[in-house]
């Protein structure tokens, strides 16, 4: 097996968003080593993977949103993305959470939307046909993001029990 390659190059290959398979495909090594050294250097991939896709729809230095990621319902929702992208290392906390979220949006027929400048700014509200199938009632002019990220917004068609 090819050794990895030094820290500053591996955090290069995850900032450009290559996957730990990616990464270990070229560096002759397992997925599992890559997610090691990125764990030991502090990275983890689902957290950051989250943050970025919630920053892309609602970019804090335009919407505040790092001032309401302490809410219960913003926490919910990382957990539910968390979940979507199989992360492993959620906590059972975390999975009630994503649950609960699932649940919430199931039930009531409405996607998560913010709104920082309400009384509740992460507000269930109805679902309309320009949802989808998103959890989330994404900002018009953002870019959605593609693949696993994309379908992580995706309610599932089976409701987990």
């Amino acid at each position: 097996m090819t050794k990895l390659p030094e820290n500053p190059e591996l955090l290069k290959l995850y900032r450009n968003g290559y996957s730990d398979a990616e990464i270990a495909e070229r560096f002759n090594c397992t997925p599992q080593a890559v997610n090691a050294r990125l764990v030991a250097m502090g990275l983890r991939r689902y957290r950051q993977k989250v943050t970025s896709l919630l920053e892309s729809a609602w970019p804090t230095a335009e919407t505040r949103r790092g001032d309401f990621v302490r809410l219960n319902r913003y926490r919910d929702l990382c957990s539910f993305l968390r979940w979507r992208l199989d992360d492993p290392d959620l906590t059972e906390n975390q999975i009630r959470g994503a649950k609960r979220f699932e649940r919430a949006i199931r039930d009531g027929h409405c996607v998560l939307d913010f709104q920082p400048d309400s009384d509740e700014p992460w507000a269930f509200v109805p679902r309309e046909e320009s949802d989808g199938h998103m959890v989330i009632r994404w900002p018009q002019n953002r870019e959605l993001p593609e693949g696993a990220l994309r379908v992580a917004l995706n309610l599932p068609s089976v409701p987990v029990s």
